[in-house]
């Protein structure tokens, strides 16, 4: 599984069952990436994506029981490798770095962005 599918999988897994637009501005991602994405964890059978039933025009993405499992088996391989990132880089810069990561996705942050003239 790519660094990119586990993050996807991480966020249906905090969020229940996003939207399509939600997920992908929980991700920092465009709409079709996300869709591009999506699709090789619906075909293995990770996510299923359904037709929201209060906005036909919308589609809601959920884990399947394989999504989770699939999840929860990584789990202890992206622990080692932030573990091995912590280690090679430092602590503090880690956390400095994480930081520094969260307030660049913030909204605050894309708001000042995009009014930047």
């Amino acid at each position: 599984m790519r660094t990119t599918q586990r993050a996807i999988l991480s966020q249906i897994a905090r969020t229940g069952r996003p939207p399509v637009g939600e997920l992908a501005a929980a991700l920092v991602m465009d709409r079709g990436a996300l869709t591009h994405n999506l699709k090789p964890l619906e075909r293995d059978g990770l996510v299923e994506i359904r037709v929201d039933p209060d906005d036909r025009r919308n589609r809601l993405i959920a884990l399947t029981k394989a999504g989770r499992a699939k999840l929860a088996e990584s789990e202890p391989l992206w622990q080692r490798a932030q573990d091995g990132f912590e280690a090679a880089f430092g602590a503090a810069k880690s956390a400095t770095l994480r930081k520094a990561l969260e307030h660049i996705v913030s909204e605050e942050f894309v708001a000042a962005f995009a009014h930047r003239d």
